[in-house]
C-alpha cells in the first residue's frame, strides 16, 4: 500500500491496538490521544473522532468492523461481536510490535548491546526475562550490601569483646581464661567449655544489685574508642584521594561531565532519529548520517566518563566501609554512656550517628558526591561540635568513679562480658545469615544468567539463520556469503556482521547507511518469523527502505514474496520511484495501492482511488468526463514509460530537469522492445529453439500493430489534455483511444505474472516470477 501521508498508519495503529505511536515512548510526556489524537480543529470533541477498519479473517472465514473512538480508545465496537473475532482483534491489540518504522530499525542496530537486549526481548514477548534478571542482580546488590553492613558489625563487636576481656584474638580457651579468674573470685564453678549456649556470668545472684558499669572495661572500651577517632583522619585517605581527583577531572571537562549525566539521554536520542533533525533539539543538521555520527561521538565521550564513574563508586564505596565501621563502634559506645546515664554525650553520639547514615547515602550517587565533595575534603570523619569535649568528659567521669572491689569488679565483668558475647554472636548470626543470603543471590542470579543465556542463544542461533537468510537475498549481489552473530550475555546483546569475509565487524563499523538499515529489517522479519511462526500473517513497514539502493529493493520484494507469501504488508513510503518498484516488482498492484495527496488542514488528503487505471478511465466515460480519462491515461502512459525505459533500457535523450513527456519516453522505449524481439528471435533460431523464435515473432508483430492503432488516436488524447475542446469528443471517441494504449502494454507484461518485462542484463538485480 503507498501513501503519501502517516495518516494511513496512524489510523491503522489506532484502529488495532488504540495507541497511535507519535502519542507515545520518550519525548510525548505532554501528550495525550484524547487532546491531541483528533482533528486538530476537534480537539474539544473527542467523541466525535474515530476510526473504523473493515478486515476478513481467512482463519475464521469471517468478515468483521472494529470501530475506535479517541475518546475511549480501549473500548473498541466490534461488529459482529463474535467471541472467536474479539479474541483475534485482542491478540492484534497486544502485539504493537507488528508495526515498524524506519526509526525503529535503528533500535536494533546502532544501540549499546544491553539497550539491544531489552529492545529484541521486548520484541520476542521475552521482556519478562530482562525483568527478572534485573530484579535478582538487584536484589544480589541489596544483600551485598547487607554483608558489608554486618561484617562492619561483626568487627565492630568482636573488637569490644576482645577489648573488654583484654585478649589479643578471639579464642575460646582465651576467653574462658579470663572469664575463669573472675569466676574462681566470685566462688563460682569455672566453665570448661564456650557453647552457643554457655552464660558467662551463670551463677550470679539476684539478691544484690550489680553495677551496670565495669569501670576497667569501660575505661579500655574510651581508649580503644579515642585511638580509633585518631586513626579516622587516615581511614580511606588513599580512596578519598582518588576520588577527589576523580571528581575534579569530571568537573573541569564540562563536556566529560555533561556527556555522563546524558548518556541515557543520548541512547534515547539515537533511537529517535528518523532524518537530519535533532529529536532532542529539533535543529536541522547536514544529514541524518551526520546526526548519527555527532551523538554517537557524545556516546563515545561518555564512555570515558563511565570509566570515570565506575573509579569514582570504588573509592565511595571503601569510603562507606570505614564510615559503617566507625558507626559501629560508635553504637558500642552509645550502650556504654546510656549505662551511665550521660543523656547529652548519648546526643551527640545520636547526632554524629545520623549525619554519617546521611552522609553514606549521599556516597551512592554522583549528584551525592559533588553534594559532600567539600566534606570529603574537609574529613568526613571530624564529629559535631562538642564531641571531643564531651568524650574527653565522659571519660573523666569513669575515671573518677571509685575503684570497685575486687568482687564488684568480677561481677560486671562477666556481666558486660556477657552482654557483649552475646552482641557478638548476633551479630555472627546476623552475618551467617547475610553469608548464605549472598550465596543463594549470586547462585540464583548465576545460573538464571546462565540458563537465560543458554536458552536465548539457542534462540539467536535460530534468528541469526534467518537473518543472515534474508539479508544475503537482499544483497546476493556482492554479500552472498553473509554472516552474523548474536551473541547473549547477563542483560547485553552484542551483534557483529561480517563484512566483505573480512571479519565480523558491529553493524556501525562499515557498512553503509542503506545497508544498515537492510539489516534492521531483516532481523526485524527474523524476530517477527520467530515470536509469531505461521500466525505471522499482517505487519505494518513504514518508510524502511528509504536509504536503500534501487537495486536492493527489488531483491526486498523478492525477500517478502518469496519467505513471507502468506504475510499481508501493508507499506507506507513517501517515494513514488520506490512504488512504483513494487508494482512493478508484483509486489503490490493497482488495486491494492492508496495514494494520498494534495494534503490541507480543511480537507486532510485527497485520496487517489485503488481501481485499475483503466477501471478509472471507464468510470470517467461513464460520466462522459472525457477529459478526466484523458488526463488519467497521459499520467498512466507516462509512468509507464519511464519505467520501462528503465528497465528495458531504452536510449531516451537526457534532459537535466527531468521533465520528461509521454513523446520523449514512449518512442524510445518502442524502438527497444522491437529490437530486443528481433534480437530474441535471432538468438533463438542460432540455438535451434523454434518455440521461442515463434513468440518472440509473435510479441513484434503485436508491438507493431497494437503502436499502429495507438499512434492513429494519439491526436485525440493530446488534444483532450491540452486544449479545452472536451466538448467535442464522446464516449465512442475515445474509447478506441483507451483500447489501443490498453492492448499496446500487454506487450510489455508478463503472461505469468502481470509484472512489468525487463532485461535481465540492466543494474536491476534478477528475479523470475
Amino acid at each position: 500500500m503507498y501513501l503519501d501521508s502517516k495518516l494511513e498508519m496512524i489510523t491503522k495503529l489506532a484502529v488495532t491496538t488504540g495507541r497511535i505511536s507519535r502519542l507515545s515512548g520518550t519525548g510525548t510526556k505532554s501528550l495525550s490521544i484524547t487532546e491531541h489524537g483528533p482533528h486538530v480543529d476537534q480537539a474539544r470533541f473527542p467523541d466525535a473522532a474515530l476510526v473504523e477498519l473493515q478486515v476478513y479473517f481467512p482463519g475464521l472465514k469471517k468478515s468483521a468492523t472494529i470501530t475506535r473512538k479517541i475518546s475511549a480508545p480501549k473500548k473498541p465496537k466490534i461488529v459482529p461481536a463474535d467471541a472467536a473475532i474479539k479474541a483475534a482483534f485482542e491478540q492484534i491489540a497486544e502485539h504493537p510490535e507488528i508495526a515498524l518504522s524506519r526509526r525503529d530499525i535503528l533500535r536494533f542496530i546502532l544501540v549499546e548491546p544491553t539497550r539491544r537486549a531489552e529492545e529484541v526481548q521486548t520484541i520476542l514477548k521475552l521482556d519478562e526475562i530482562g525483568d527478572a534478571r534485573a530484579a535478582l542482580n538487584t536484589a544480589q546488590n541489596r544483600v551485598n550490601a547487607v554483608k558489608r553492613s554486618s561484617e562492619a558489625q561483626v568487627n565492630a563487636n568482636r573488637s569490644s569483646l576482645l577489648g573488654h576481656a583484654q585478649i589479643p584474638v578471639l579464642k575460646a580457651d582465651d576467653l574462658l581464661a579470663a572469664v575463669n579468674v573472675r569466676r574462681k573470685l566470685l566462688g563460682l564453678a569455672l566453665l570448661d567449655r564456650l557453647g552457643p549456649d554457655t552464660k558467662l556470668d551463670a551463677g550470679l545472684t539476684s539478691s544484690a544489685p550489680v553495677p551496670q558499669l565495669n569501670k576497667q572495661s569501660a575505661l579500655r572500651d574510651l581508649a580503644m574508642l579515642s585511638e580509633q577517632h585518631k586513626a579516622l583522619p587516615d581511614a580511606a585517605k588513599n580512596e578519598s584521594d582518588e576520588l577527589l581527583e576523580a571528581l575534579d577531572t569530571l568537573a573541569a571537562d564540562a563536556a566529560l561531565l555533561a556527556a555522563l549525566r546524558r548518556r541515557t539521554f543520548v541512547q534515547q536520542g539515537i533511537d529517535l532519529v528518523d532524518g537530519p533533525h535533532c529529536p532532542l533539539c529539533d535543529l536541522p543538521w547536514e544529514s541524518e548520517r551526520h546526526l548519527r555520527d555527532h551523538l554517537a561521538a557524545k556516546l563515545e565521550k561518555s564512555q570515558e566518563a563511565e570509566r570515570l564513574q565506575t573509579l569514582i563508586f570504588a573509592n565511595a564505596g571503601a569510603i562507606e566501609r570505614a564510615i559503617s565501621g566507625w558507626a559501629a563502634t560508635l553504637a558500642t559506645m552509645r550502650k556504654l554512656v546510656t549505662a551511665q546515664g550521660d543523656a547529652a554525650f548519648g546526643s551527640l553520639i545520636d547526632r554524629w550517628s545520623v549525619d554519617l547514615a546521611k552522609f553514606s547515602a549521599k556516597l551512592r550517587s554522583l549528584d551525592g558526591l559533588y553534594e559532600v565533595s567539600a566534606v570529603i575534603k574537609s574529613g568526613w570523619y571530624v564529629g559535631p561540635k562538642g564531641f571531643d569535649k564531651a568524650l574527653a568528659a565522659f571519660s573523666k567521669s569513669i575515671s573518677d568513679l571509685p575503684d570497685q572491689s575486687a568482687t564488684i569488679d568480677a561481677q560486671t565483668f562477666l556481666t558486660t562480658a556477657q552482654i557483649r558475647l552475646n552482641d557478638y554472636r548476633e551479630a555472627m548470626r546476623a552475618d551467617k545469615a547475610a553469608d548464605i543470603a549472598v550465596a543463594a543471590a549470586t547462585r540464583a542470579y548465576t545460573i538464571y544468567c546462565e540458563v537465560m543465556d543458554a536458552e536465548l542463544e539457542a534462540l539467536y542461533d535460530d534468528v541469526q539463520e534467518d537473518f543472515s537468510t534474508y539479508y544475503r537475498l537482499i544483497n546476493e549481489d556482492d554479500e552472498g556469503k553473509f554472516t552474523a552473530k548474536l551473541s547473549p550475555s547477563a542483560g547485553k546483546l552484542d551483534f557483529d556482521v561480517n563484512f566483505y569475509e573480512r571479519g565480523l565487524y558491529p553493524p556501525g563499523a562499515f557498512h553503509s547507511e542503506g545497508h544498515q538499515d537492510s539489516m534492521g529489517v531483516c532481523l526485524y522479519l527474523a524476530l517477527m518469523k520467530r515470536l509469531f511462526g505461521d500466525q505471522f500473517t499482517f505487519a505494518l513497514l513504514d518508510d524502511v527502505v528509504m536509504s536503500v539502493d534501487s537495486g536492493h529493493r527489488y531483491q526486498f520484494c523478492k525477500l517478502l514474496k518469496t519467505h513471507f507469501k502468506d504475510t499481508q504488508f501493508i507499506i507506507t513510503t513517501h517515494d513514488r520511484t520506490w512504488a512504483e518498484q513494487m508494482k512493478s516488482a508484483g509486489l503490490v498492484t493497482g488495486k491494492t495501492s492508496l495514494a494520498f495527496h494534495s494534503w490541507s488542514i480543511e480537507s486532510g488528503p485527497l485520496v487517489e482511488s485503488n481501481v485499475e487505471v483503466w477501471d478509472e478511465i471507464a468510470a470517467a466515460l461513464a460520466k462522459n468526463k472525457i477529459g478526466v480519462a484523458a488526463g488519467t491515461l497521459r499520467r498512466h502512459l507516462e509512468y509507464v514509460s519511464r519505467n520501462l525505459a528503465d528497465q528495458l533500457g531504452a536510449p531516451v535523450t537526457f534532459r537535466a530537469d527531468g521533465g520528461y513527456e509521454l513523446n520523449d519516453l514512449l518512442p524510445p522505449v518502442l524502438a527497444r522492445f522491437k529490437a530486443l524481439c528481433g534480437r530474441a528471435a535471432d538468438a533463438a533460431q542460432s540455438w535451434g529453439n523454434e518455440k521461442a523464435k515463434t513468440e518472440a515473432a509473435t510479441l513484434k508483430t503485436k508491438l507493431s500493430t497494437s503502436n499502429a492503432s495507438s499512434s492513429v488516436e494519439q491526436w485525440a488524447i493530446n488534444k483532450a489534455v491540452h486544449y479545452n475542446e472536451w466538448e467535442n469528443f464522446g464516449k465512442r471517441d475515445f474509447e478506441p483511444v483507451a483500447a489501443a494504449y490498453r492492448e499496446l502494454l500487454t506487450c510489455f507484461k508478463c503472461e505469468s505474472c502481470d509484472a512489468w518485462l525487463y532485461v535481465s542484463t540492466t543494474p536491476v538485480p534478477t528475479r523470475r516470477c
